[in-house]
């Protein structure tokens, strides 16, 4: 639960960041980054959510595994 709430909360800054941040960019500027006005938002959105999902996969990786002392070597 804690996580979704941390999700929802750095997705709602990123957004708010995003649209504060398009009307200082050029049309240009957007091109090089591979956005247009209308794809900005939703595409910042999609990257960070793209960040946070292999974050979260890394995390899952090195996850706490109890072992039992069978498997312990000699």
């Amino acid at each position: 639960m804690l996580k979704q709430l941390y999700r929802a909360i750095v997705m709602g800054s990123q957004a708010s960041a995003a649209r504060q941040t398009l009307p200082y960019l050029t049309d240009s500027h957007l091109n090089e980054l591979g956005f247009s006005r209308d794809t900005y938002i939703e595409g910042i959105q999609a990257r960070i959510s793209a960040e946070l999902d292999a974050a979260e996969a890394k995390a899952a990786l090195y996850a706490y595994q109890p072992i039992s002392f069978s498997q312990l070597p000699n």
